[in-house]
């Protein structure tokens, strides 16, 4: 029988997605995107044009992980990208806007000194260009670092990226409202302290696991990396910070090895160079690596054998090839009450969702 996360937990945490995800006035890019496309070319189309369709107008070799950006798209010259300009450019201009979406697809970088500025004390600039890419504080990345190992970290990078979720909620509210929120500082001080797996419990990992969860579902809508992204990028930065026994993939200059990279081409398992490559292509090598079996837990494995059945629960959610889907969904509800589409196409948008969400295991 499959076992349930406890009410407590839930209730605790339901308070705490309350406060994480308060509305703003301006949405994402592809929020907007998405609004003005069903607005003006009407559900079919929309549906049509997917990410691949967009990865092949906005990156120069949609194949390689590690293209550059097309710097002026030819959907640029469409009517509803004029409409999401008005909508969310205000007066910083189409540059700006088309900066905010390649985030937004995965579509940036993060070579060292060109790509980002590495945050301090990580120990190599590539390490760190990751984490900073991220938003991982230092302590969190060494403490999951610490307490998982290196062969196991990387598929603990959800926790990291929910560790690190927990720690803003709490710079964000107000203690006395902590409680009332549903913020555990509790379950943060066990992670900060603990030295082996086994010295959290069960319910302190479902608690940040549903945290990088409802953020997956339900994006926010600040400058930060999109979550699915944030985690690959926290993955590679423990990948990395393994280093390579048969050879770096990536040279010093921070571009690919061509004797060691992976090239993107099926059938090709080599890692690729990381920092080179685009948050989508590292989010598929994340994503490929969370599929194969573990590697073997120590012979004192300290509970690990306990959480390791967690890790999947989060890959129907990080492989992120529906991400339009679940923004037409809650952009198709909207329309719907307003009477602004048919309630049978607010339907079809609604189970394409659901047929996403619905795999999440409770």
């Amino acid at each position: 029988m499959k076992r349930r996360t406890p009410w407590s937990v839930i209730r605790a945490v339901m308070a705490l997605l309350a406060m994480l995800t308060v509305p703003v006035k301006a949405g994402t890019v592809i929020e907007a995107m998405q609004a003005q496309r069903v607005a003006q070319l009407g559900m079919e189309a929309s549906l049509a044009q997917d990410e691949t369709w967009f990865a092949r107008q906005m990156l120069v070799n949609p194949a390689s992980p590690y293209s550059d950006a097309v710097a002026q798209p030819s959907f640029t010259n469409e009517a509803w990208w004029q409409a999401v300009l008005e909508a969310v450019g205000g007066d910083t201009g189409e540059e700006v806007v088309l900066a905010r979406l390649r985030r937004e697809l995965g579509m940036e970088r993060a070579r060292p000194g060109i790509d980002v500025t590495p945050g301090p004390g990580f120990r190599d600039p590539f390490v760190a260009a990751h984490a900073t890419k991220a938003g991982l504080d230092v302590d969190i990345f060494w403490r999951v670092l610490d307490v998982f190992g290196y062969d196991l970290a990387p598929r603990f990078a959800s926790h990291a990226i929910g560790l690190q979720l927990l720690r803003d909620a709490m710079a964000t509210v107000p203690a006395e409202r902590h409680l009332a929120a549903g913020i555990r500082g509790d379950v943060l001080s066990r992670f900060m302290q603990a030295r082996v797996p086994s010295d959290l419990t069960r319910h302190d990992l479902r608690y940040v696991e549903i945290l990088v969860q409802h953020r997956l579902v339900h994006p926010g809508r600040d400058s930060q990396l999109p979550t699915a992204w944030r985690v690959a990028r926290a993955a590679a930065a423990f990948r990395d910070a393994a280093g390579y026994v048969t050879g770096a993939p990536c040279l010093p200059d921070a571009s690919p090895d061509p004797r060691h990279a992976g090239s993107g081409v099926a059938g090709d398992d080599r890692v690729p160079c990381l920092v080179a490559a685009t948050d989508r292509a590292v989010h598929r090598w994340y994503i490929d690596a969370l599929r194969r079996p573990p590697p073997r837990a120590p012979s004192h494995p300290h509970g690990l054998a306990a959480v390791l059945g967690a890790i999947g629960l989060l890959l129907p959610l990080l492989d992120m090839a529906a991400v339009f889907e679940v923004v037409e969904a809650a952009i198709a509800d909207d329309a719907a009450s307003l009477g602004a589409i048919a309630d049978d196409d607010a339907s079809l948008w609604s189970a394409r969702a659901h047929r996403l969400t619905c795999r999440i295991p409770e």
